[in-house]
Parts: C-alpha cells; sequence; structure tokens
C-alpha cells in the first residue's frame, strides 16, 4: 500500500476519502453485481448551444485502413477522435467550476482562493478535476427520495416537490442509514423518467425555449451534509439543488465554503430498482474522472459495486 505521506494533500471534503475508508468501502460489497452510473456521452444535450453544451462530436481519424503485413495478410485499422463537452452528460464539477464574488470576503473560490485561481490562463491552478482523477473509491448511499415523496407507483419527483432536511432525514431513517464520514450520496429524484414523459425544455409559440423546473435539494441541507462530513452529493437530475437555480446559491456554499464535491446527470434508475429489489441501498462507488490537468469538470466514468 502506498503511503499516505507520498501523496499531495486532499482538498475539500475529498480529504475524508483515506486510506481506512476505502477499506472499509470495499467490505460493502455482497454480490460483485456491477451497476453502471453514467448516461451516454453521446446523447442529446438538455439545452441545445449556444444557451447549453454542445453535443459530443466524433471524427474518423482512421476507418478501415487495410495495411499489409507482408505474409498476404493484411490488419484493418480504425482510429477515432471526440470533442466533448466535459459536463454535457454525467460528470463531476470540480471545485475551480463555481466560484462567488461576495461582500466582505476576499475569496472566490474553495480554501481562500481569488480570481486568479483561473485567470488569466483558461485553467484551475490547483482546484482542477485532476485532484479527483487519481480515483475515487468509497461507500456510496443512495437516498430514495421518489418513493420517500410520491405515491409508491410514481416513476419520479414532482415539479417543485424540492427537497428538505425533513425529508433527507426521514429517508435515511427508513433506509436504515447511518452517513459516515466521505460517504458520496447519491440524490434519486427520477429525473430522466421524467424527462422521458415530459421533456425537459418546452418551447413557447414564439420559438423562445423555457427553463422546466426540476426539483433538486434546499439549502436547509447544507448544514447537515456539512456535519456529516460527506465528500459529495450526487444526483440524477442536471443541478443537484431545484432547477431554476437563478442565483445557484446551493453551487456556492456546497463547492466555495464547504468543499463538497458535486456531480451531476448520474444515472441511477437501474441502480434504484436494486436497491428497492433487497432494501440495500449502500454500496462500494468507484469513479476515475478523465485525467486532464487543471480542467473545470470531468465525465462521471462511475460505476456502483454491490
Amino acid at each position: 500500500m502506498t503511503d499516505s505521506s507520498s501523496r499531495p494533500p486532499r482538498l475539500g471534503a475529498f480529504r475524508y476519502v483515506d486510506q481506512a475508508k476505502v477499506l472499509s468501502a470495499l467490505s460493502i460489497v455482497r454480490h460483485g453485481d456491477v451497476v453502471s452510473l453514467n448516461l451516454p456521452l453521446d446523447g442529446p444535450p438538455l439545452v441545445d448551444s449556444p444557451a447549453g453544451r454542445p453535443a459530443l462530436r466524433r471524427i474518423a481519424r482512421m476507418h478501415n485502413q487495410i495495411r499489409p503485413r507482408g505474409d498476404g495478410s493484411f490488419v484493418v485499422v480504425s482510429d477515432d477522435v471526440v470533442e466533448l463537452a466535459m459536463q454535457g452528460s454525467t460528470h463531476w464539477d470540480a471545485l475551480a467550476h463555481w466560484g462567488a464574488i461576495e461582500p466582505n470576503d476576499a475569496a472566490v473560490y474553495f480554501g481562500g482562493a481569488g480570481l486568479d485561481e483561473t485567470f488569466p490562463e483558461f485553467r484551475a491552478k490547483t482546484l482542477g478535476i485532476d485532484q479527483l482523477a487519481g480515483g475515487v473509491v468509497t461507500r456510496g448511499v443512495l437516498l430514495d427520495l421518489v418513493r420517500e415523496v410520491e405515491a409508491p407507483d410514481a416513476l419520479f419527483l414532482e415539479d417543485e416537490h424540492n427537497i428538505g432536511l425533513a425529508e433527507v432525514q426521514a429517508c435515511l431513517q427508513r433506509e436504515h442509514i447511518d452517513l459516515a464520514a466521505g460517504d458520496a450520496v447519491f440524490i434519486y429524484t427520477g429525473f430522466q423518467h421524467r424527462l422521458r414523459e415530459r421533456g425537459f425544455l418546452p418551447k413557447a409559440p414564439d420559438g423562445t425555449v423555457g427553463q422546466a423546473p426540476a426539483p433538486g435539494l434546499r439549502l436547509d441541507t447544507l448544514d447537515f451534509w456539512k456535519d456529516a462530513r460527506i465528500f459529495a452529493l450526487c444526483s440524477d437530475n442536471p443541478s443537484v439543488e431545484p432547477i431554476p437555480m437563478p442565483t445557484g446559491r446551493f453551487h456556492t456554499i456546497a463547492l466555495k465554503h464547504l468543499g463538497i464535491q458535486l456531480g451531476e446527470l448520474f444515472a441511477l434508475d437501474e441502480l434504484a430498482a436494486k436497491c428497492r429489489g433487497d432494501g440495500v441501498y449502500e454500496f462500494l462507488f468507484v469513479s476515475i474522472p478523465l485525467n486532464v490537468q487543471r480542467a473545470f469538470g470531468s465525465p462521471g466514468n462511475a460505476v456502483a459495486i454491490r
């Protein structure tokens, strides 16, 4: 095992995911059942450009290139190049993704970092996604808020059924879960079901795109997450907090003030079904973000192992 003293310090709430936490999380696995938590990277964007993130673009670098091997046989080679939005599908927000200029506070980003954390170069000096790129291995906990808040046959949270502290605590009690330092908490709202049934961005008669609401976590939960010393909040919706999010106050407190990592648009339908099936809502969570130095986000590249 690598000596922890040789590693760079882990920033924000990621510091709670230490060697002891990893070993504890490994002991959770019961069935060897691996569940992908990723939406397709080449899926359609929720919002068209320029307001939203562009769709993945795939280019053929080589396509069925035939090369002789000198013995009368040939090899056939294909190779592709992709251009993708780092936060266009299932993704992590880096701590440098979201800052805030606030009265009586010289800091803009987590840990007292100022605007020079991301300026003038287009990169994060210390708070980029490479902080997580070495790998995230920890305990994951799914909070099935659809089952907690809605009728038994509901597939998703209804508009403006946002999640407050009372709902979070009731859900944890129903699932017999006690949170521990370093946990990654997953908020299941059924957003993908809602997206398939109702869409997300209806257009007005004049062609103007409006923003439909999507339920998320209320501000009154933030002190609870802080006290529990969780590592991350991940959701199946686009923002963890409710949409519309005109001021993004939840993002500001979580990323800037608490250093809690945020993950968005995680694919949680299959995981929720399996957790409901056996009543076990904890799992080993593994994520390997792209090792793009000083980037502001990354695809999740994540699995749950039960």
